[in-house]
């Protein structure tokens, strides 16, 4: 076609030929040739990248069948579900036509993946499906992947990565300041927050009457699940075999009977099984399903906790670094536009430039952590701090330009195995700080946007110089953070029925928000 057009151009000019004669041709020519000889070599230089990732293809090649995730092209005449770091908030009047489009949105999605699956070999195995990400799990062989990277419905393959959790009040919660949340009406009652885990300690007493939710996504090992298998769901689905997730859990909603309070003993808990008994998830679509399960099955949630990561790092926003993370930021995209925030772990591999996903999804608050003592020489997670210090950032924590902030999370005591008490130390013991603060705000002030209540956390006051990597990040203060979206909660009594008088806040965000 290129060649054709050349053609073309030169037959337009023929008559110079004939008038100028037929060096003023050749040099036409070659002119021409060369000027169009050059764009194709700039096309082919800055060609769209393949669909499918040579890895996967490689290792299909080599090795047979792969567990790949397949991302679909969205519709583009239906919403995406992306919401930037601004999540809308839909009105009761435009509840009816939200749902109407979201209705139409699933029916799509499905149609697609029909579609597409229909194109494929039949020992193609389905792993995953989705509700409303437009994406597929698949366990798939050479031929499907060259089918896949043909089928203009499908916007990228990548391999399915796997990856592990990053591992009276305690001391960290008095650091982060959630633990005052309960004295200030702030405890979580009415609300409602999803922790994806290793599960839950179901009969646990610090967690008793609260558990609403349970669903298990594990497909490490033919099946992690408590029944065996990589699906469960109801009553016992979510049960811990590891003791991750109790922990977890119980920072944010432990009651306090057995282990010491998390931050809101009166919140209701969903717990979504996918890590296994060695804390790891075989498989992001795992994460993915959990994310989407949560979307669809309690839709109320007011935020969502991921102690988790990839074993993959990231130096800044990592949404379409692959299919799978294209996935998870349309599932996070989908949390944020009914209310909820996201938190996540950013990883315990003492990064100082990179953290995991989805901490690094741009539309969740990914969270470092900090000691919560003073002490001397520590060895934690393959390195060793000379001392420690609260608000110190400690040494394996992964935080980079898009880590949004710190929390306290080495050591916390909470909840544990089989009704008893645990302590562990890491990234994962920070972010459910986070997602505490993110209902307590919630609470506090429930008209807030999700972007409204990520910010309020990320202007805190409280600022950290991290030695390690040369920056600053702010440090959680959720008293802070609930004083500047409801005032009205810390002012003192008026006096003679005068209104009191509040300082503005002065916080510059240009400089306070490293993250957008």
């Amino acid at each position: 076609m290129r060649n054709g057009r050349i053609r073309r151009i030169i037959a337009r000019y023929g008559d110079m030929h004939r008038v100028h004669g037929g060096p003023m041709s050749r040099v036409l020519t070659t002119f021409l040739l060369l000027l169009f000889g050059c764009g194709a070599v700039y096309a082919q230089a800055h060609a769209a990248p393949p669909r499918v990732s040579a890895e996967a293809l490689r290792q299909a090649q080599t090795q047979g069948p792969v567990r790949v995730m397949v991302m679909l092209r969205e519709p583009d005449a239906l919403p995406t579900g992306r919401t930037g770091t601004k999540a809308r908030q839909v009105s009761p009047t435009q509840a009816l036509p939200a749902q109407i489009r979201m209705i139409e949105r699933e029916r799509h999605i499905r149609q697609q993946s029909d579609a597409v699956l229909a194109e494929l070999p039949p020992r193609t195995r389905v792993l995953r499906r989705f509700a409303r990400v437009p994406a597929l799990s698949l366990y798939a062989d050479a031929d499907a992947l060259t089918a896949l990277s043909r089928d203009p419905r499908v916007l990228r393959v990548d391999l399915d990565q796997g990856g592990r959790g990053a591992a009276a009040p305690d001391a960290a919660s008095v650091l982060n300041q959630v633990h005052q949340l309960p004295a200030l009406g702030l405890g979580g009652a009415g609300m409602k927050v999803a922790v994806i885990d290793s599960g839950i300690d179901t009969d646990h007493a610090d967690f008793r009457n609260r558990i609403v939710g349970q669903q298990c996504f594990c497909s490490g090992s033919a099946g992690c699940c408590p029944n065996g298998g990589s699906n469960q769901s109801g009553a016992g689905a979510a049960e811990d075999n590891h003791g991750h997730g109790t922990n977890v859990a119980g920072i944010i909603a432990g009651d306090g009977t057995v282990a010491p309070r998390g931050a809101l003993p009166a919140v209701q808990l969903v717990a979504v099984k996918v890590l296994d008994r060695d804390n790891r998830f075989c498989c992001t679509s795992d994460v993915v399903a959990a994310l989407d399960w949560v979307v669809v099955n309690h839709p109320d949630v007011d935020a969502v906790n991921l102690s988790l990561g990839t074993s993959a790092l990231y130096a800044g926003d990592c949404d379409n670094a692959s299919a799978t993370n294209q996935a998870l930021a349309t599932a996070v995209a989908n949390l944020n536009a009914m209310g909820a925030v996201v938190t996540a772990s950013t990883g315990n591999q003492a990064n100082y430039a990179q953290t995991s996903a989805p901490a690094c999804i741009a539309n969740v608050l990914g969270v470092a952590a900090t000691w919560d003592f003073v002490g001397g020489t520590t060895t934690f997670l393959g390195c060793t701090e000379t001392s420690t210090a609260p608000r110190q950032p400690t040494c394996f924590s992964n935080r980079g330009f898009t880590t949004d902030l710190f929390a306290a999370g080495a050591f916390v005591t909470a909840p544990g195995f089989n009704g008893a008490t645990s302590t562990f130390g890491g990234t994962s013991q920070a972010a459910p700080m986070v997602a505490a603060c993110a209902v307590a705000l919630k609470q506090a002030a429930p008209a807030s946007t999700v972007a409204q209540r990520m910010q309020a956390m990320t202007l805190s006051p409280t600022r950290i110089q991290d030695g390690a990597s040369g920056r600053e990040y702010p440090f959680l203060d959720c008293r802070d953070a609930a004083k500047m979206l409801n005032p009205a909660m810390f002012a003192p009594i008026p006096v003679e029925g005068r209104a009191p008088k509040l300082r503005p806040r002065t916080t510059n965000a240009a400089t306070a928000i490293k993250k957008r």
